[in-house]
């Protein structure tokens, strides 16, 4: 009897490794596609905002703070929003705001993968 039990314990315990070593290395697998994947859209968010940096240099707006965010909605759908903050805003027109702000939104179909918002503030 005793070595029945002995039997059963072994087979349940190869059992038990093969599950959790199974499932480890499908959770790794996952995990390695979900950083590369998430490494991806950073690299892209990152050269938007080196873009978007060089574009407002050529308008004169150097130095301008940058800040680029993002919101997730329930269907995991993307929103980002660039605030863009410069002194000299307030004393900008209004159609080399509206021109800069339609390269912003040229570039980001360019690099983001979901809507863009943006505000100006000085």
């Amino acid at each position: 009897m005793t070595h029945k039990i002995k039997v059963l314990f072994i087979v349940a315990s190869i059992i038990i490794v093969t599950l959790v070593l199974s499932i480890s290395v499908r959770a790794y697998a996952n995990d390695k596609r979900g950083r590369e994947y998430r490494e991806a859209i950073a690299s892209k968010e990152n050269g938007y905002e080196r873009e978007i940096r060089e574009c407002l240099d050529e308008y004169g707006f150097k130095n301008a703070g940058i800040n680029l965010t993002k919101e997730y909605d329930e269907d995991r759908n993307v929103t980002y929003n660039l605030s863009v903050n410069h002194h000299s805003f307030e004393y900008a027109s209004i159609d080399k705001m509206n021109e800069i702000e339609d390269r912003m939104y040229e570039k980001a179909e360019e690099y983001l993968e979901g809507s863009l918002e943006t505000s100006f503030t000085f």
